[in-house]
């Protein structure tokens, strides 16, 4: 299995961090051959400090039936979102020879309300969770599902160390509202000052418990936009 420092988790990490998001990557036990009863335990025991409501839940693999075992569970209030990588929610090929008590008795119709939005992202030619597992998957959660082409199950052994469809699908709800509310400098003539109150209230108002750096988040969204508009005009910069 995995550990934090593969694939494109450390990506993921920095690129998010780099956006004011605050990232707990949490190492599991047992990783050579995981215990549902020991992942569980160890998922809940992280969540059970944050709250729900700004909380982006992000898992790989047997991550995936992680989260939805806790999710099962949960009783609280609605997670802000999941991002679901290489994932399943019913047996496959090899599971029983690969972890331990996942016997995947899950209900994805009392699953899917426990989060506000749901995104499943697969490789079509993945050779260990069949891309109709993450179909399937993502049908009952009513997600939204990103294809990935020829990345096999996303890991770094096929060249994935980095993951941009997960990326976006994390920022780019929030990115989005501010672009529709023209939160650029450029294009709407505000101040620095003036911006970056802008943003400070909007995520205070919306994900009060969300900790996001301002001046960061700016700076990303610009270099986003701009980067947008070189790619129409083929522009490049140094």
């Amino acid at each position: 299995m995995s550990t934090p420092n593969q694939h494109w988790f450390p990506w993921l990490e920095h690129e998010l961090k780099g956006r004011g998001y605050k990232v707990i990557a949490p190492s599991m036990p047992h990783a050579v051959r995981p215990q549902k009863r020991q992942w569980v335990a160890k998922l809940k025991a992280v969540l059970a400090g944050l709250d729900p409501t700004e909380t982006i839940l992000v898992g790989h693999s047997l991550g995936v039936p992680t989260i939805l075992y806790c999710l099962q569970d949960h009783a609280g209030s609605k997670y802000l979102k999941a991002v679901m990588v290489s994932g399943f929610a019913r047996k496959i090929p090899l599971l029983e020879k690969v972890c331990i008590g996942y016997d995947m008795r899950l209900d994805l119709a009392r699953i899917k309300p426990k989060c506000e939005s749901w995104t499943c992202i697969h490789a079509d030619n993945d050779p260990f969770v069949p891309f109709e597992e993450g179909r399937w998957m993502a049908k009952r959660l009513g997600a939204d599902l990103i294809v990935e082409n020829g990345r096999g199950h996303l890991t770094q052994y096929r060249g994935a160390v980095k993951l941009p469809s997960a990326l976006g699908s994390i920022t780019g709800e929030i990115e989005e509202k501010f672009r529709q509310k023209g939160v650029l400098l450029e294009e709407v003539g505000m101040g620095l000052e003036s911006a970056l109150k802008s943003i400070d209230d909007y995520v205070k108002k919306t994900h009060p418990s969300l900790k996001i750096d301002p001046m960061i988040f700016l700076r990303s969204m610009v270099l986003k936009e701009l980067e947008r508009r070189d790619s129409k005009t083929g522009r490049t910069r140094d």
